[in-house]
């Protein structure tokens, strides 16, 4: 735009030289010469042609600044010329060209915003997260050959629905004689909770021990608990020896020596012990902390036997032969266990000398659960001598549902 009119002024400067040059003075005295006339005519159409293109120049200058992007110029340029001829005519010449520039826009920077978008990740069909031990809790103390009851409380924080297709099982450690694998039972749904339960028994030595288990689901998945895959629901055990008899003059304990029987039921043998109570094929077990009828807990030890089920359901356990001497006594606490109100038995004490195929009968006892128990001394004596194998055997009266018989320090004593 500078240069435009820097154009400009220098045309109309030389211009004003030029019809300045033309302003020839004359007097009136002086004879006017034909070629001096025609001096005069040239010097007016000169001028005329100077003014035009001076009008021109600043048009093309006013187009120029309108569409130039500087941002607002005014520019008031006065021009004023007057060619003189002294004669005949006097002409003047003025030139205002004006020019004012508008910004047509104005052009304001963006800085673009960027927005972080989280994508959530997919929740995996299989997950599992640790609510609580419902029982034995880690480091828990058990004596040895003590069955015992784990149970897990996890929640279900997959996607899938656990069905019964689901189980958990054995992974690594110690077995704890419990199943390879426990099914569901029921269907678990993402959000709810669900008890898981192993019935275990402790190594019959002591010291520190651990069982790990998983949970296997359809297409062979497997996986425990936290972010899967997850770890393994784990129970931690401290197996110490049983505590001996608080009878200083036993000479035979049934309850420390109970596997050494062999075990059965009206349905088949069973394995000593059994992993849990199975009110069903029938359980043999011992704690030495067991649940009186009114809900204390005593401290000693005692056999555990549940018939299976049957109108003839029964259990029982013949021990090896033992050497009977005069003033010998078998004693025992019969009894059931809280919250076992059908709970309806009858024990018995039977033996068969060895050598020979007749058992009989030393004596029955019938309970119900009735917040009471029943004391047993059967004098030996008249055994003395013998090689004696004992029975100790339980039958169901009618529906074996509660029947949780307690057979509290069974011994033989010499006092």
């Amino acid at each position: 735009m500078k240069a435009a009119l820097s154009k400009l002024f220098t045309l109309v400067l030389v211009s004003s030289l030029f019809l300045t040059a033309c302003n020839v003075s004359m007097t009136s005295t002086e004879e006017v010469k034909p070629e001096q006339v025609a001096t005069i005519m040239w010097a007016t159409v000169s001028t005329r042609l100077t003014q035009i293109a001076v009008g021109t120049l600043i048009a093309e200058a006013t187009k120029i600044a309108l569409y130039t992007a500087t941002p607002t110029i005014t520019e008031t340029p006065t021009i004023t010329m007057t060619p003189t001829v002294t004669a005949t005519p006097t002409s003047t010449l003025t030139l205002v060209p004006t020019a004012t520039f508008t910004p047509l826009y104005t052009s304001t920077p963006v800085t673009p915003t960027v927005t972080k978008t989280n994508t959530p990740n997919p929740i995996p069909c299989n997950q599992a997260a640790f609510v609580a031990d419902v029982t034995m809790p880690d480091n828990s103390t058990v004596y040895a050959g003590q069955s015992f009851i784990k149970t897990w409380r996890i929640k279900n924080t997959g996607s899938c629905n656990w069905t019964t297709a689901y189980s958990l099982g054995f992974q690594s450690g110690n077995t704890f004689s419990a199943p390879a694998s426990v099914p569901f039972t029921n269907t678990v749904k993402p959000g709810d909770t669900v008890d898981l339960t192993v019935n275990m028994i402790s190594p019959s030595t002591t010291g520190d021990f651990t069982s790990n288990w998983m949970i296997s689901g359809p297409n062979s998945s497997i996986f425990g608990v936290g972010t899967a895959p997850g770890t393994a629901l784990s129970v931690k055990i401290k197996v110490t020896s049983i505590p001996p008899n608080r009878d200083p003059n036993t000479v035979y304990d049934f309850v420390a020596n109970y596997c050494d029987a062999q075990w059965r039921t009206n349905a088949s043998f069973i394995t000593c012990p059994t992993a849990g109570y199975d009110y069903k094929n029938g359980t043999i077990t011992r704690s030495f902390a067991p649940i009186l009828e009114n809900g204390v807990m005593d401290d000693e030890g005692a056999l555990i036997t549940i018939p299976a089920i049957g109108g003839d359901g029964f259990i029982q356990g013949q021990f090896p032969q033992f050497l009977v001497h005069s003033g010998d006594h078998f004693k025992a606490t019969l009894l059931c266990t809280v919250n076992k109100p059908k709970c309806s038995v009858t024990f018995e004490l039977l033996y068969r000398i060895n050598g020979t195929n007749t058992v009989t009968s030393l004596g029955s006892w019938d309970k119900v659960s009735d917040n009471t128990f029943i004391p047993v001394d059967v004098d030996l004596s008249a055994l003395d001598g013998q090689s004696v194998i004992f029975f100790l055997k339980v039958s169901s009266k009618s529906d074996s549902t509660d029947d949780f018989a307690q057979w509290m320090a069974a011994r033989i004593t010499h006092p």
